[in-house]
């Protein structure tokens, strides 16, 4: 079953940006790391969440941002997770969609694939520490999906300073736009910045190994399965991982992190042998 699904993300990773479908993605991701997960069940339950505001906006004859956004988080009730906010079922796409709770990532989803099927351009913003999203009808609109709230710029120089201190000033980068990939990656992120600190090295390898499907090319996550292996005690897949991006990578830096990280299991070794 794992197999079949990282197949299944495999193949979505390996499609142009614009072709990856967000909702089925995190499905996936989430089906990773929970049994039993009937991925299209999940996918009809967004379906259905399109034609109920459908059918609510046939009543008013126009569609606003105030009104998907009033939807989701009034009608349907989905919010932020104040209480539980590092809980890992946060960003497991279903369980958003069963409790009605999430971070701003996963929420960011809820807007995004419902915005993409209702015609609604919306999309994600990568924000420093706190996901946003941008709606596009009309005059572009700044929402947190955590809250509900639509954000002035002022709202969001008081957001960066709440996550980066008192002297952080707004850059326009922090309002670029998120790519799937990014969202994804953003996403993957989360999860595993969690399970590590948890120690769940099965979890934080299952959020690495989906990171380099979207980017095959990134060294620093091979960097990362290195330390997990050495963390489950494989010194050996550890130094054969930490090798192989010694000889693939020409970054002076990363080059210097691996080997003193080979120093450090031979070091090891001899104190075992």
């Amino acid at each position: 079953m794992v197999s079949h699904l990282m197949n299944r993300f495999a193949a979505v990773a390996r499609l142009s940006d614009n072709e990856i479908s967000l909702d089925e993605a995190a499905l996936l991701i989430a089906a990773q790391m929970q049994n039993n997960i009937d991925i299209n069940h999940y996918l009809s339950l967004i379906e259905n969440l399109t034609y109920k505001f459908k059918q609510i906006q046939q009543e008013s004859f126009k569609v606003s941002v105030n009104s998907l956004v009033e939807f989701i988080h009034g009608t349907e009730g989905f919010s932020g997770n104040i209480s539980n906010y590092y809980d890992p079922e946060n960003s497991y796409l279903n369980r958003v969609i069963e409790r009605r709770r999430g971070i701003p990532i996963s929420l960011a989803l809820i807007h995004i694939t419902l915005g993409k099927r209702l015609g609604i351009p919306v999309h994600g913003i990568n924000f420093p520490q706190h996901f946003l999203i941008c709606y596009e009808l009309g005059e572009p609109v700044i929402v947190d999906p955590f809250s509900g709230r639509l954000l002035s710029k002022t709202d969001c120089a008081t957001l960066l300073r709440q996550h980066l201190g008192a002297k952080a000033t707004l850059k326009d980068e922090y309002f670029a736009r998120a790519s799937n990939r990014d969202i994804l990656m953003r996403l993957l992120d989360n999860l595993k910045k969690i399970f590590w600190q948890k120690k769940a090295w099965s979890h934080s390898k299952i959020c690495i190994d989906h990171q380099l499907l979207l980017l095959p090319d990134a060294l620093e996550f091979n960097v990362q399965l290195g330390a997990i292996y050495e963390m489950q005690g494989n010194l050996e897949l550890a130094h054969h991982t930490y090798t192989n991006v010694l000889y693939q990578s020409t970054d002076k830096n990363l080059r210097q992190q691996i080997s003193q990280r080979l120093l450090g299991l031979e070091l090891e070794n001899r104190v075992v042998h």
